[in-house]
């Protein structure tokens, strides 16, 4: 399949200026425009109208796949990206995945054959690695966020989980608890990964042992299944305290603790990463960590401009950091 990349090669310019010509959009040099022309006809390069509605003909496009836009994590990744994106004449799609790879390789699959201008991606885990690999042949440019995979260079913007994690961990420590459980998400993802070892150095540091009985994987969708607390709350002794990785299980969580009349904090305290943004978590009771996730889309999509433009050649990493918002969901053993 010949693509954008294909015919700047063939033209000796970049991707960007062939989008232009290809597009009708933006300046372009009437000499250079010719050349392009001519490297499409030379290479029978026919570009790919996409066939969604939202999507106008001459318009630029930039895809985000994260797992869930409902998850007010990835709402504010989204809005972060749209800004950017807009004031540079690009157009987004969104994408969910709901940690499916199948749905996510599909719409990789479907940013390959509209001819996509780049990708924001938050991929599903360990064997996106696949899918990604098909970006990267296809020339379509693209960022990582929030999450990390093995084996794939490329320019990344995340949290530092590890730390965010450390720091609720060892609040709950501080506060007397010892028997702490964690609820991870699934362990082939990198940030879930980060998440237990930040758990596991809070512990180390305060010399108390790693139990695996307290380590419970668990998805972090809307479909979570509490009843994971059956089993941990009968343990002898049961944990006092639970650190879940979103605020989709903390949710099935408190719900649950309350349905069952187990108080919070006095008999179960709570911690978790929670909502990206301070306004709408203001009267929100939980202990979190809250992660700048707006920029998150803002910076992640400065860099896919900057890769579509040629303009930065080795991958990049940003790494921020999370505020702990200390609130009523914890409390004293």
């Amino acid at each position: 399949m010949i693509t954008m990349a294909d015919v700047a090669k063939e033209a000796g310019v970049s991707i960007m200026t062939v989008s232009r010509v290809a597009t009708g959009t933006g300046y372009v040099k009437e000499g250079t425009r010719k050349k392009v022309l001519r490297a499409m006809k030379a290479l029978n390069y026919k570009p790919k109208k996409t066939t969604l509605e939202n999507l106008e003909a001459g318009k630029m496009t930039l895809a985000l796949i994260v797992p869930d836009i409902t998850n007010p994590f990835y709402t504010l990744i989204a809005r972060g990206m749209e800004d950017v994106a807009r004031k540079n004449g690009y157009r987004v799609f969104i994408a969910n995945t709901d940690e499916n790879l199948d749905k996510e390789s599909e719409y990789i699959d479907m940013c390959i054959s509209l001819n996509a201008d780049g990708v924001l991606i938050a991929p599903v885990g360990d064997p996106s690695a696949q899918s990604l690999q098909l970006l990267a042949k296809a020339t379509i440019p693209f960022v990582l966020v929030d999450r990390l995979i093995p084996g794939i260079e490329a320019d990344t913007v995340k949290g530092d989980i590890t730390k965010a994690s450390f720091l609720l961990v060892d609040h709950l420590l501080s506060l007397g608890h010892r028997r702490i459980a964690i609820i991870t998400g699934p362990l082939a993802s990198a940030s879930s990964r980060e998440r237990l070892e930040g758990y596991r150095q809070a512990l180390s540091e305060r010399q108390i042992a790693y139990d695996d009985q307290l380590v419970v994987e668990s998805v972090m969708t809307r479909q979570v299944d509490p009843s994971f607390l059956e089993d941990l709350l009968s343990l002898d002794p049961a944990p006092t305290a639970i650190f879940a990785a979103n605020l989709f299980q903390y949710a099935h969580i408190y719900h649950w603790l309350r349905e069952h009349n187990i108080a919070i904090p006095t008999a179960i305290s709570l911690v978790c990463f929670g909502n990206s943004d301070t306004l709408i978590g203001i009267d929100s009771p939980v202990t979190c960590a809250i992660q700048p996730t707006y920029n998150f889309g803002s910076l992640g999509t400065q860099l896919l401009l900057e890769r579509i433009e040629g303009i930065s050649l080795r991958p990049r990493k940003i790494i921020l950091e999370a505020d702990v918002s200390y609130r009523n969901s914890t409390c004293a053993r």
